[in-house]
């Protein structure tokens, strides 16, 4: 970049700058730079997070194939979880154990008491949820005791 001057009356006055015609082939060059960098970034980011399409490993030591651990449905899961309980807990221990949304275990639960798979106790405020036959003995009829 360069000022411009003329001169009014012996005396010189700025009349403004002006870029060399080099400076636009610079622009050009840097707008370039940067689309092809982002480019690179961006192509770098997807391929990174591509998932692996195999899925067993093979250990270096043992030289056999070592297979994933299954992924468990959210069904499966809160099952899992009832089962390590004794066949009951509360609606709030399976939100806090399983790091879901309150509104995604209620609806899932909604949906496997609708299916017969559990069985969903409110007692207040809270729910407990429960495999079938494993209800608290205060919720049967005393006609199912027999007492």
């Amino acid at each position: 970049m360069y000022w411009v001057t003329d001169s009014v009356g012996g005396l010189p006055s700025i009349v403004g700058f002006q870029t060399p015609t080099t400076g636009g082939l610079v622009v050009v060059i840097g707008l370039w730079a940067v689309l092809v960098g982002s480019g690179v970034i961006a192509w770098r980011r997807r391929r990174g997070s591509a998932p692996e399409s195999v899925s067993t490993q093979i250990d270096p030591i043992e030289s056999t194939p070592v297979s994933e651990p299954a992924v468990l449905t959210d069904e499966e899961q809160v099952h899992e979880l009832l089962e390590s309980h004794e066949g009951r807990m509360h609606q709030t221990h399976i939100v806090e154990e399983t790091g879901w949304s309150k509104s995604k275990v209620s609806m899932l639960l909604s949906e496997m008491e609708a299916d017969g798979s559990i069985t969903k106790l409110r007692i207040g405020r809270e729910n407990i949820i429960s495999h079938p036959g494993s209800e608290p003995d205060a919720t049967r009829s005393p006609l199912e005791t027999g007492t």
